[in-house]
């Protein structure tokens, strides 16, 4: 008998594991800090507040394998050590004459440079003078804006799964995409976006180093889910980013643990269930027509993890297994009593569940070849199954997709391969260069035990969907592999660094539908119409060049830090040469396409200025002020698949279906004729103007301006104040070019009368228009640069951020904070034109957002929303007695935005157009009844508690029993809702989870 996929994995994973743990004996483990590390810099004086030239200093650290760096003080009396790796450092000072100065207990963050300033007395006897304490908590070098959450902060909190995605959202001003995280049912592959910045231009960093999927930029498509038992820290970069990055959205970089001459191991794991969960379904979500709330069935994780010498001195490995997973039940969708029924039949005793198993292993190992020369090497190969995949991130369906109809989804392969050097040439001179590949495919097939030869079934009167996938399936295979490099010059008072990236990628997408690319529609029932699709077919697409070059200077004039950046950017794409062959529905299909190059082919400097002025020169204030440019960051596929000939292809068309001898089987003679006679074949109606994706400044970017001040109230408190304001150019915006303004007729329409709209409804919606019928259907869209049709945007961000860290002796730790924002944006100048639509390249880079439907008035066209305010808070306390320990957790957002897409029958629209709408006596327009930025559902609040007892055995181990309280008030706010007003607008579809406990053990050896 052969054994299914999941025992055919799992097979594969003890192998691989094997394979892996031979390697980790055999070999070692890597090490890397690259991008945006810690640094230490101060200024030396003498007892008479001179500065002191030529004085010895040297950083020690258990983080550095290397032991110790060393620097000497310029003529300024200023030194500085840049790319250190995160950890808790001693400096100490030397100048023969003067008593030796030692620091102890600086603790850095990535990206944090610590002022360490020292005032050393002359004397004639050498001694050292020890003085033991945490430096400032401000930063008064950089001028980057980021968060560290630390192996300590990581481990104290009651974050879930301790994916990036549970602290980030923690950040004041972070959004994230997909339901709440309670207790670690959110997507750890979310997307993230802050100040108004876009979620697919996120910056993914791991060590450093780049690690995206090869289909997008960074944000969306991350398939990487980090490995908890391998993770040292997790910093974001939020705003006033260097020149070593070129969007201007979300920064985030996973460091690694790496091995060390102490064998050392690591063990976690974790538990929860249905049982352990408090139901928050009430009375007034059962008034808005729910049935039942998203809730938990299972979630565990088991994650082992060993590092330690295989050479001292020399060789170092470190390996983590991780096998974890969150079972959840889907609100209001039940799994189906008759599969394979003609009738979708809910068994309301079996809620659905969409199950997620993942798996990681990895390897690090390090090699230092001399004491300047650092060589590091990773390997990390993973798995991610989901079953009834509704979406970890939209956990709802609004019961009309039965379970076996949902695809399911697995990433396989799925493996990283990193390489890494570093060369401390001199103790002014860095060198380091590195490469990684990712490789993964995405794939979606057909729920396990369904026959792809089995057609779905459709139910036009409700969108139902049951027996089969009746969507597309396939696989989403991409790899990208990148190289960068940097050099960086050190002379104490003055910092220069230079780098360079180079990405190129490769997507290919396949795509097919079950019952031989056929899904069977029904009309209440009784057969009606054949959906029949051009597939099987694919598509390539590639990156040629991402090309990054940077050069940026920092240097010390008395208490101000300067900073000057400049990088140019390359961003080069194609589609390959391609060919497609016949499929079911298509038998004579043979089609050849030549290679569309340069879409895009963009060529960009932008420049980064800032400073930083330590207002009282004791590196306890600081006021900073940056002025910066960035690049929009698309997913490769954006430009391309327009551009693609077969994504033009017109893929499904019907053919009614009078099912003769009720066999509920289509024979050809039953069927009518396909509803598109292009069907199968490129039908290209939508264009990029090629000045948008070719030459010198044509891609989309944004300006940022940010002031900030940060101050040290105490010793370890720390407040931050921060200002931002964003602007957007180069928006794009799509014209109908086949159609002319003339070709369109304007009408009023009387809103419907419902409470929860505007004023109640009943108010007159104007600045309707209806293209002639005549012209109905001609479509022939540009998509070109808003200023080239005479027009003028307006999207600015304005936002405040409010934050405040405290770390007390004996571990006690509070941080958080607020943001309050909003993005305005006034395309008012397309309100006359209905030529001019919507395009969706990205939230952050579009223009021009009027929809089909969408009133042509200053309500809709000058979008002002409300200033939204988060509040994000957490901390920890180590209770001095038992070995307790307490923590928690408070998130606090905005609702969702609320809107109202309503259908209007041609019987209410023709008495004030004057004539039947374009589509026909019976057709319908989509009209929206409420303006962007206008109504919000209630606020989303989760508060999470920690309960922790810590017992240590003496030069033993230390074991962590901990007990977890997540959605602590039960609250139940609605995350999403359905927006199409009629019976069900405002239904919720995916709920908060309830209160829920969770046990969990940590084993630290």
């Amino acid at each position: 008998m052969k054994p299914s996929r999941e025992k055919e994995t799992m097979i594969r994973r003890t192998r691989l594991y094997g394979v892996l743990l031979i390697a980790t004996i055999l070999c070692g483990a890597s090490s890397v800090a690259a991008q945006s590390a810690a640094g230490i810099a101060g200024v030396v004086k003498d007892a008479t507040g001179g500065v002191l030239p030529g004085v010895t200093v040297e950083a020690s650290s258990p983080a550095l394998l290397e032991k110790v760096r060393t620097a000497v003080t310029d003529g300024q009396g200023v030194y500085s050590f840049t790319d250190l790796r995160p950890g808790t450092y001693t400096v100490t000072f030397t100048l023969t004459g003067f008593n030796a100065i030692r620091r102890d207990g600086i603790e850095l963050t990535t990206s944090f440079t610590a002022t360490v300033n020292a005032e050393m007395a002359a004397g004639n006897i050498q001694e050292t003078i020890t003085v033991s304490g945490q430096a400032s908590t401000v930063d008064v070098t950089n001028v980057v804006q980021q968060k560290a959450f630390t192996r300590e902060t990581l481990e104290a909190l009651p974050v879930g799964s301790k994916s990036w995605s549970a602290v980030a959202v923690l950040v004041p001003g972070v959004r994230l995409t997909g339901a709440q995280n309670v207790g670690g049912t959110g997507a750890s592959n979310a997307t993230a976006a802050i100040h108004g910045g876009a979620g697919a231009e996120a910056i993914m960093l791991l060590d450093g180093m780049r690690y995206n999927q090869g289909n997008g930029f960074g944000g969306v498509r991350n398939a990487y889910n980090e490995n908890d038992g391998s993770v040292e820290e997790i910093t974001f970069q939020t705003a006033a980013l260097t020149a070593e990055i070129e969007t201007g959205s979300f920064v985030r970089n996973i460091v690694p643990k790496e091995g060390g001459n102490q064998f050392k191991a690591f063990f976690g794991t974790s538990f929860a269930n249905h049982a352990l969960e408090n139901n928050n379904m009430d009375a007034a979500l059962a008034a808005r027509g729910i049935p039942s709330v998203n809730f938990v069935d299972l979630i565990y994780d088991y994650n082992p993890a060993v590092g330690g010498p295989i050479l001292k001195d020399k060789l170092w490995f470190y390996s983590a297994f991780r096998a974890w997973g969150v079972n959840q039940g889907i609100a209001g969708t039940y799994f189906n009593a008759t599969p394979n029924g003609r009738l979708y039949t809910p068994d309301l005793n079996r809620p659905a569940l969409s199950t997620s198993t993942k798996g990681s292993e990895n390897t690090r190992l390090t090699w230092l070849a001399s004491p300047r020369n650092k060589i590091g090497f990773y390997y990390e190969y993973q798995q991610n199954w989901e079953r009834f995949s509704y979406g970890q991130g939209s956990l709802g369906s609004g019961g009309t997709t039965a379970p076996e109809a949902i695809g399911s989804y697995e990433v396989e392969p799925n493996y990283w391969v990193q390489m890494h050097w570093t060369s401390t040439v001199t103790s002014k001179l860095l060198v380091e260069a590195g490469g990684i590949l990712a490789n993964t495919d995405f794939q979606t097939v057909p729920q396990p035990g369904n026959d792809p030869l089995t057609p779905g079934i459709r139910e036009l009167s409700t969108g139902t969907v049951w027996r089969n996938l009746a969507g597309t399936f396939g696989h989403n295979a991409a790899h990208q592999y990148n190289f960068s490099g940097s050099m960086s010059y050190v002379t104490g008072s003055h910092t220069f660094k230079t780098g360079a990236l180079l990405l190129r990628a490769n997507a290919h997408t396949t795509r097919d539908v079950t019952g031989g690319g056929t899904v069977l529609q029904v009309l209440n029932g009784v057969p009606s119409s054949v959906q029949v699709n051009a597939t099987p077919f694919s598509l390539d697409e590639k990156i040629d060049a991402q090309l990054g070059i940077y050069a940026q200077d920092q240097w010390k004039v008395k208490r101000a830090t300067m900073y000057l950046g400049g990088r140019f950017d390359l961003y080069k794409a194609s589609v390959p040469g391609q060919t497609i062959g016949p499929g079911p529905w298509t038998p004579t299909r043979n089609l050849s396409f030549a290679e569309v190059p340069n879409v895009p082919d963009w060529k960009d400097f932008m420049p980064r200025l800032g400073v930083s002025y330590d207002l009282f020169g004791n590196g306890k204030t600081a006021l900073k002020g940056t002025f910066n440019k960035y690049v929009f960051g698309p997913d490769l596929v954006v430009f391309t698949r327009l551009a693609n000939p077969i994504g033009a292809i017109a893929t499904n068309a019907t053919r009614t279906w009078t099912d003769r001898n009720n066999d509920f089987i289509p024979q050809l003679d039953e069927l009518g004729a396909l509803s598109a006679t292009t069907f199968g074949l490129p039908v290209i109606t939508t264009r990029y103007d090629p000045d948008t994706l070719n030459g010198w400044g044509k891609r989309g970017y944004n300006w940022e301006a940010s002031a900030a001040i940060q101050h040290e109230l105490l010793p370890r408190v720390g407040v931050n104040a921060a200002y931002y304001r964003r602007w957007w150019g180069n928006l794009l915006v799509s014209q109908n070019t086949a159609v002319s303004a003339a070709d369109f007729s304007q009408y009023c329409l009387t809103s419907p009368t419902e409470s929860r709209l505007p004023d109640g409804g009943g108010n007159q919606l104007c600045g309707l228009y209806d293209v002639s019928q005549a012209k109905f259907g001609l479509t022939n869209t540009q998509i070109t640069f808003v200023d080239k049709l005479g027009g003028s945007e307006s999207k600015v961000y304005d936002g405040l951020d409010l934050s405040i860290n405290v770390r007390l002796p004996g571990g006690a730790l509070f941080a958080g904070g607020s943001n309050s924002e909003r993005t305005r944006d006034n395309f008012c100048y397309a309100a006359s034109d209905p030529t001019i639509g919507l395009v969706s390249v990205s939230p952050g880079a579009d223009g021009g957002r009027f929809q089909a439907g969408s009133p042509r008035t200053s309500a809709y066209c000058d979008v002002r929303p409300p200033l939204l305010t988060q509040y994000k808070f957490y901390g920890s306390y180590p209770i001095p007695f038992w070995g307790l320990s307490a923590s928690a957790t408070f998130q606090s957002s905005p609702g969702p935005e609320i809107l109202a897409s309503y259908t209007a029958a041609n019987s209410l629209i023709a008495p004030a157009l004057g004539r039947p709408v374009s589509n026909g006596a019976n057709g319908t327009t989509t009209i929206a009844l409420v303006p962007n930025g206008v109504l919000y559902g209630d606020r989303l609040n989760q508060t999470d508690f920690r309960l922790a007892k810590t017992v240590s055995v003496p030069h033993g181990p230390r074991m962590q029993l901990q007990f977890d309280i997540y959605n602590l008030f039960n609250g139940n706010p609605v995350i999403s809702m359905n927006n199409t007003f009629g019976s069900a607008w405002q239904r919720p579809t995916v709920v908060q989870v309830g209160r829920l406990f969770k046990f969990g053990a940590q084993l630290n050896f």
